[in-house]
């Protein structure tokens, strides 16, 4: 499996019993009430045997997930990898989808040089969420996760909010401990606690009692205690477990004759009054260890001193360190005598960890840094070298410690351990990094993807000045690249230019072709961001000359493809890249592909905006904050925040405008975190379409003004074009289009001298609106066919059919213009195919807007975006004649019918006037702006017969509840797709069918059949969230169903399922007697014999697999 070399499996392996181990039922009793909530916290100090009574419950036929933590887990990426295969350990079935998101998160760090503990809790969220379901998917009975010595990552905030995901949403069947020394901080434990949920046990619980001090004695160290001596033993070591071993360890070697001469000898052990002294149970242990290592054998005495340096001892290592081949021998000796030696498994053992503190403190220095020596040595040749590292740091070896980690950089930059890098070079002293530049250049990498600019500089320049005094060119000329990086990440193109062109120059005569081409590439980049996508392509083509493979584009090239409009080519690109990577065997080489805003995520969120693509947009740019977050860099994270708020204008919300805004101000925010404003340009561009777009122009023009004056001196030309497009577009929805034009006009030329033909493509339909607009038909017939040239051309259909960023809000809007090009001959075939892409083939007349209505709850019909009001109706039966229409969509209906329906009791001529004026007000208010006489684009008249037109731009809620419901049934083999459809059905249905009209004889047979269809459904969705495991979702669900329908006995049965596998057997039994009393109280019936069968098999513990529901 992946990384199995970072997995130190005795890690997890409960450690086994000792031969003098107590079992001890009353705290066993008290650990199988674990099983009954959902977090159990254990906390007390060393030596209270928290890890043997825990350990001891694997004797209890009860599934145990171990994972013993240690100091170097608090990086997430170790500590989630640890916690998977811990998992996996007990659960070989287990779904791959965590480590699988590990892996590819680990390919990511390798290629953005991040490190795994500078990472944003969100980006760790997904890799949570996939182990839960797992989880859910795997288990089948309670099961415990135990997180043992958990106070040695409890400080990691990172670590703390996995574990508080992990908790709040772990199947019901998982209950999870953490043991350590102290309590832990946890958000959630309030509301754990609240709900009952929360099990907590400490030193008191965990200290021997009278009872069991006498069994301990008695039973397994066989020295027979009396009464007075067990009570004085509770009494001075208050039931403290290791100080109760090392007594026995004493009696046993003879230092102590009796309890009570021991105690009684020195009144310095006359120590333990009512406030219960934990610095005096320390002495005691510091007063015993002593005597017990001074009456072992000198061998065995000189073992435990030499062995304290390794934090795990194998008999190889321990030989190696003492230069003999006997350890394995004395290692027996240790556990044979229980003399405080722990059992990994695996042929490993550990000190107990107060004892181990002890035998460190008896070490003389220099014997101790001997031994780090000898131990860094072992393990180099073993291929250990981070825990070369460790000794080799711990001897003060700084030289060899460098050395070593100028070899480990690479490596550990591709395992995502970054961090850990520069903690181990933060430990050397600044004599020896001078002698290392490349270890400052490393620092330089840390500080640089933190955004910690100047810092970063700093870093690099040391590395640059320690190259040149040593002579190293291709040294010097990686420092100059690091701090050309810096200015390409902060947009400062002029600063960049002399830094690459010198690097380039000291790399002159070099054999590094891949390091040249790379510097080509940033020189090409560079050029980019000054406005000059000629020069990027001119080196960039240089730089594939000197690259010895044939590698995919770079993302400097989607770059200028995303800023010359060729938008589907750079998204293939990208897009490939991405799945490369996921798919990739081994980490790919360290480069600069994703890092800062050229990462693939937001470069490829800010494709899908501009392609209409909200939802992938929206995924897009949440990927590329949680990059952003874990690399703690505030200016990727407001790159994402920008690609966000872009993402967010383009979705159907009715505030999306206004979350947009949101996004925009926080990236603006973090971007003067960094006193980086050149990248506020997008951040403007976006404020001014959310503002504009709204008919906020006052807000529109001073965003559009900030803009154009921050990509101005920036020297961007292209920027300046996309926030002045905005601002254009807002005037003509504004009406204000002599103004529009004037603007249009420039930003047309403006994106033709950056040779982008997406952005003129989208002038031009601007253009086209406003001359629409202005009835200027010659000027209209001239940009309409530049825009479908420029259309069919680049394919730049998603500006009609989506809802692209640069395009209208309604791209409804564009339809009057399309068939206007249609009528007019102006490319009539393309006018033609991009009105069948839109779903109008046939249509003759329209509006400008799709009409969306709301049948389901309350009655509620848009134009667009615009809901008409109550008032625009002008009279009732215009409303009631649109919802006959609507209730019998389908057909033509004779106005006889119509008017027996809405005017039963009028005569002949009085229905004639009525419905002649009802019609009127009906077309009046679906089309306000429709000329006397011209037909209607919604309502056919077919000589004395009216229905909607078949051919009409008209969504209803009700044929879309119906459409995603059968698209839920065609997909049943994928359980997620069925979901999403069946949800997305019932979150329309807002209420019963036309509830205004609930005593319309006409509207019945339609409302009975949407509930009818409405309960089947919910139905089946809560059936698949309980196979899901998503119980509590179920359950509310199935309330839905019964407040509709209180004799829905399946609902009643899918309930008590949901609330048995939560562990809740009571609510669910409960459930039934609700169900029997309602369906007594309403059909005079019992419950069916299946609803009986489960509320049996509940009740009588059958397993869930058995149950039929």
């Amino acid at each position: 499996m992946y990384q199995e070399e970072l997995v130190i499996h005795t890690k997890l392996t409960p450690p086994p019993p000792r031969c003098y181990t107590l079992h001890r039922p009353r705290l066993t009793a008290l650990l199988l009430k674990t099983l009954d909530h959902r977090l159990t916290v254990i906390h007390a100090g060393t030596g209270y045997g928290k890890s043997t009574a825990l350990a001891s419950l694997a004797t209890q036929d009860v599934p145990l997930c171990w994972y013993s933590i240690a100091e170097e887990d608090a990086d997430p990426f170790v500590f989630l990898l640890h916690l998977i295969h811990a998992c996996r350990s007990v659960l070989p079935d287990m779904p791959d989808a965590p480590l699988v998101m590990l892996e590819r998160h680990s390919e990511r760090l390798a290629l953005s040089t991040m490190s795994a503990d500078e990472r944003g809790p969100a980006v760790w969220n997904g890799i949570v969420d996939a182990l839960v379901n797992s989880l859910s998917d795997a288990l089948d009975r309670p099961t415990l996760l135990i997180l043992d010595d958990y106070h040695l990552v409890s400080e990691a905030p990172l670590i703390t909010k996995i574990v508080d995901r992990l908790i709040g949403y772990a199947p019901a069947e998982l209950h999870i401990v953490l043991a350590g020394r102290h309590p832990p901080s946890l958000p959630g434990l309030i509301a754990w606690r609240a709900r009952g949920e929360l099990l907590k046990i400490d030193h008191k619980d965990m200290a021997f009692t009278p009872d069991e001090v006498s069994a301990l004695f008695n039973e397994q160290y066989g020295h027979q205690l009396t009464p007075d001596e067990v009570q004085l033993l509770v009494e001075k070591t208050e039931g403290w477990a290791i100080a109760l071993q090392l007594i026995w360890q004493g009696l046993r070697s003879g230092v102590i004759t009796d309890v009570f001469t021991s105690f009684a000898s020195s009144a310095r052990f006359s120590f333990v009054d009512i406030t219960g002294d934990r610095h005096s149970l320390d002495d005691l242990f510091a007063y015993l260890a002593q005597e017990v290592l001074d009456r072992q054998p000198l061998d065995i005495q000189s073992f435990m001193l030499s062995t304290s340096v390794l934090h795990r001892m194998s008999p190889a290592a321990c030989d190696a360190l003492r230069q003999t081949s006997d350890s394995r021998t004395l290692l027996d000796y240790l556990h044979d005598r229980d003399l405080f030696l722990v059992a990994l498994g695996k042929g490993q053992s550990r000190y107990q960890r107060l004892f181990h503190d002890f035998l460190q403190s008896q070490v003389p220095s220099d014997q101790a840094s001997d031994l780090h020596h000898r131990a860094a040595d072992y393990y180099r040749s073993v291929g250990d070298d981070e825990k070369a590292i460790y000794h080799l740091l711990a001897a003060a070896a700084h030289g060899a410690a460098a050395a070593l980690l100028d070899e480990m950089g690479e490596r550990m930059v591709r395992g995502g351990r970054l961090e850990t890098l520069a903690r181990w070079i933060g430990q050397l002293p600044p004599a020896v990094l001078e002698q290392h530049p490349a270890l400052l250049a490393r620092l330089g990498d840390v500080a640089r993807l933190r955004s910690h600019f100047e810092e970063a500089l700093g870093w690099y320049a040391q590395a640059e000045a320690h190259y040149r005094a040593k002579g190293d060119r291709m040294g010097a000329s990686r420092a100059l690249q690091g701090q050309a990086l810096v200015y390409l990440d902060t947009v400062r193109p002029a600063r960049a230019e002399s830094l690459l062109a010198e690097a380039l120059r000291l790399s002159d005569g070099s054999q590094d072709r891949q390091n040249r081409a790379h510097l080509l590439e940033l020189l090409a980049e560079n050029q980019l961001n000054l406005g000059h996508p000629g020069d990027a392509e001119q080196l960039r083509a240089e730089a594939r000359q000197w690259r010895e493979d044939d590698p995919e584009e770079s993302q400097l090239n989607v770059r200028v493809l995303l800023r010359t409009g060729q938008l589907n080519r750079a998204r293939a690109t990208l897009e490939n890249q991405v799945e490369a990577e996921q798919s990739a065997d081994d980490a790919p080489a360290l480069g600069r592909a994703h890092q800062s805003h050229r990462e693939a995520q937001l470069l490829l969120s800010l494709i899908y905006a501009f392609l209409g693509e909200a939802d992938a947009a929206f995924h897009a740019a949440q990927a590329g904050i949680a990059i952003g977050q874990r690399i703690d860099s505030p200016l990727v994270t407001a790159i994402g925040y920008m690609r966000l708020g872009h993402a967010w204008l383009i979705r159907p919300e009715p505030d999306a405008h206004l979350r947009a805004i949101e996004c925009f101000k926080q990236a603006i925010n973090l971007g003067d975190v960094v006193a980086v404003r050149r990248t506020q340009v997008e951040a403007q561009w976006g404020l001014c379409r959310a503002y504009g777009f709204h008919g906020d122009l006052i807000k529109a023009e001073e965003a559009t003004a900030t803009g154009i004056r921050i990509g101005r001196r920036a020297g961007d030309p292209w920027a300046v074009a996309t926030v002045e497009l905005a601002l254009g577009a807002s005037y003509v929805l504004a009406g204000r289009y002599s103004e529009a034009v004037e603007i249009l006009t420039r930003v047309s030329v403006a994106f033709r001298d950056c040779s982008d033909s997406h952005g003129r493509a989208a002038a031009r339909l601007w253009l086209g609106l406003a001359y629409l607009r202005l009835d200027q038909n010659e000027r209209l017939a001239k940009v309409t066919d530049e825009l479908l040239e420029l259309t069919e051309t680049h394919g730049y259909d998603h500006l009609f059919t989506q809802h692209a960023i640069l395009g209208p809000p309604d791209n409804r809007m564009l339809v009057p213009l399309l068939l206007k090009a249609r009528h007019r001959r102006v490319r009539p075939s393309a006018a033609t195919r991009l009105l069948d892409r839109m779903g109008l083939p046939d249509v003759e007349f329209h509006p400008g807007y799709r009409l969306r209505v709301q049948t389901l709850g309350p009655f509620r019909v848009w134009r667009g975006a615009e809901e008409i009001d109550e008032r625009e109706w002008r009279r009732s039966k215009a409303l009631q004649l649109f919802q006959l229409l609507l209730t019998r969509r389908g057909r033509m209906l004779q106005r006889e019918e119509i008017a027996d329906i809405l005017w039963p009791d009028l005569a002949t001529d009085a229905i004639q006037r009525n419905f002649k004026v009802a019609l009127n007000a009906l077309n009046k208010a679906l089309e306000p702006d429709r000329s006397p006489g011209a037909e209607s684009a919604y309502v056919a008249r077919h000589g004395a017969t009216y229905g909607l037109r078949t051919s009409a731009d008209l969504w209803l809620d009700a044929d879309e509840f119906q459409r995603l419901i059968d698209a839920g049934d065609r997909c049943q083999n994928d359980l997620d797709a069925c979901a999403d459809a069946y949800q997305r059905a019932l979150n329309l249905y807002a209420g019963e069918y036309l509830q205004d009209a609930l005593y319309q004889d006409w509207t019945s047979e339609e409302r009975e059949r949407l509930l009818a269809l409405y309960l089947r459904t919910a139905e089946k969705l809560v059936a698949v969230r309980v196979n899901r495991g998503r119980y509590d979702e179920a359950i509310s669900l199935c309330r839905r169903i019964l407040a509709r329908d209180d004799c829905w006995e399946r609902a009643y049965r899918l309930m008590m399922a949901a609330y048995a596998r939560q562990g809740n057997r009571a609510r669910a039994l409960r459930v039934y007697q609700i169900c029997e009393e309602a369906l007594r109280r309403e059909l005079d019936v019992e419950p069916g014999p299946i609803t009986r069968r489960l509320y049996e098999q509940i009740s009588g513990d059958a397993p869930a697999r058995d149950w039929v529901v």
